[in-house]
């Protein structure tokens, strides 16, 4: 045996403890912030199984002292949810003119601001009259059960046509107008709608919506048009249903 040779050294001693336990706990919380940025919508029982990982991995949280409320969370489908309510109302509406043979005398559209009824004026009033028929009157008691439950401020406008009027009531297209607006508010008043969310206007000649060309064309013209806006104030309530919850509690 050489005893002249040197002894081979051993091998490089491996990295220290702490940065085995500090690498895990990087990747532990690489996967948990993939995991979260992974999730489309939170869902409470996967939250709080997270929760629980990431606290028997790290042994520092405490999830049961997180500031998150999972129950005070606005539902985000609510919104949605009315919308669709009023629309199915008001095709029931639809459904209920046409199988009274009204569909050419009643027209419903949504609008930017909630929905639009317009009635041809021979449903409500005679020629050169504001004194309400009763056929008009069961069509608007039928409505009336939609607004009763719906959150909305409520226009009501009159338009005419062209040919000028002038009798003992009305001096003008001005009068007849707005006296036949007032009447469908006034009845809607009296079964229960608020007053502060209704409004009259009388359009007279000045908003038709063909030319006063033909006497066709000018019933056309002569209508009532029913503005039901209500997504403004659904706007609003979903606003304070995502801010202020809580906000009186102390």
């Amino acid at each position: 045996m050489d005893r002249g040779r040197k002894k081979k050294k051993g091998g490089e001693e491996g990295a220290p403890a702490w940065m085995v336990t500090y690498g895990d706990m990087m990747t532990l919380l690489l996967c948990f912030f993939v995991m979260l940025v992974s999730m489309s919508s939170i869902q409470e029982s996967k939250f709080r199984k997270a929760m629980g990982s990431l606290k028997g991995a790290l042994g520092v949280m405490k999830f049961d002292s997180s500031i998150i409320e999972m129950e005070s969370l606005p539902t985000p489908t609510r919104y949605q949810q009315e919308i669709e309510r009023i629309r199915k109302e008001f095709e029931e509406f639809e459904e209920f003119a046409e199988l009274a043979g009204l569909e050419d005398k009643v027209e419903i559209s949504e609008t930017d601001e909630g929905m639009l009824i317009r009635m041809a004026n021979p449903l409500l009033y005679g020629s050169g009259s504001s004194s309400m028929k009763e056929e008009g009157k069961k069509v608007l008691s039928e409505l009336f059960t939609i607004l009763e439950n719906i959150d909305a401020v409520i226009r009501v406008e009159g338009h005419t046509d062209d040919v000028p009027i002038h009798n003992e009531e009305f001096s003008s297209n001005w009068d007849l107008s707005s006296s036949r607006a007032v009447k469908v508010l006034t009845f809607l008043a009296e079964n229960g709608i608020k007053g502060e969310d209704l409004m009259a206007v009388g359009c007279g000649q000045y908003k038709p919506l063909v030319s006063n060309d033909s006497e066709e064309n000018r019933a056309k013209n002569r209508r009532v048009e029913i503005y039901v806006n209500y997504k403004d104030k659904l706007e609003k309530e979903k606003v304070r249903d995502m801010t202020g919850k809580g906000e009186n509690n102390g």
